[in-house]
């Protein structure tokens, strides 16, 4: 089970190298239950991370074949750090890893179902702030020691932004304190010159509704049929230059 305390460092190798396609999905019910999703592929990147580690190094890590789901209920009460609403908003979900190597395959799949809005709220929270991150949730894995383990989480660039939702209206809006920390941070020096060299990681949100939506502020927003569903779709490395563009306000 070590494999889980490189897998999130990683991550963020392969996000400066825009090898990550990332889509994240929540889907709300009548009554303010519903659930949340995050799949990355990054089976783009399978021939740099042979080269990054090495195909028998891998094969050691457990890192060269793997088909596994983690129930987070078995993690979370080892988890100090998480406050009791967190772990009540995590301890439902799952994480499924898929990977081959011969194959070229290599994804993520996290879902975790919410019973009310405030879950909801507290539960992007938790997907935003680090409490995902290797060192935190993933480290009773495998421990918090090894390659990267303080490393960036890719969560980390969601956690610029504030979170609400209540029934008629969800909204994402950039905090400048947080994006101010972010920048400064010298970790991610090599995130601003990815972005330079015009590296491209879509990132999807889509967000389906009770109700039809009355108005959306983001440009970038397209609607579904119905006018129930909303999908965003822009460049993650973007951020850097115009990360107010990837904040929106809902109403419906």
């Amino acid at each position: 089970m070590k494999f889980f305390k490189y897998l999130f460092p990683l991550s963020f190798v392969l996000l400066m190298a825009g090898c990550l396609d990332i889509d994240e999905k929540v889907d709300i019910k009548k009554d303010g239950s519903g659930q949340m999703a995050m799949d990355m592929d990054m089976s783009q990147m399978i021939e740099m991370l042979q080269t990054y580690m090495g195909k028998e190094e891998l094969a050691k890590k457990g890192m060269d074949k793997m088909d596994t789901t983690l129930l987070m209920k078995d993690l979370i009460d080892t988890v100090k750090s998480l406050s009791p609403e967190k772990k009540a908003a995590l301890r439902n979900g799952t994480v499924h890893i898929k990977m081959d190597l011969d194959q070229k395959v290599f994804k993520t799949h996290m879902q975790f179902p919410f019973t009310s809005y405030s879950q909801l709220q507290t539960l992007y929270k938790a997907m935003s702030d680090g409490s995902l991150g290797s060192t935190n949730l993933l480290g009773g894995l495998g421990g918090q020691d090894g390659p990267g383990g303080g490393s960036p989480d890719i969560n980390q660039f969601n956690g610029i932004y504030d979170f609400t939702v209540k029934d008629g209206v969800m909204s994402k809006k950039l905090n400048m304190e947080k994006w101010k920390n972010l920048t400064n941070d010298p970790q991610l020096a090599q995130m601003k010159q990815a972005a330079q060299m015009g590296v491209e990681i879509l990132y999807t949100t889509t967000i389906t509704l009770p109700r039809t939506v009355k108005k959306v502020d983001n440009t970038l927003a397209k609607l579904s049929d119905d006018k129930k569903t909303v999908m965003i779709r822009y460049n993650l490395v973007n951020v850097f230059e115009h990360p107010e563009q990837f904040g929106y306000n809902i109403e419906y």
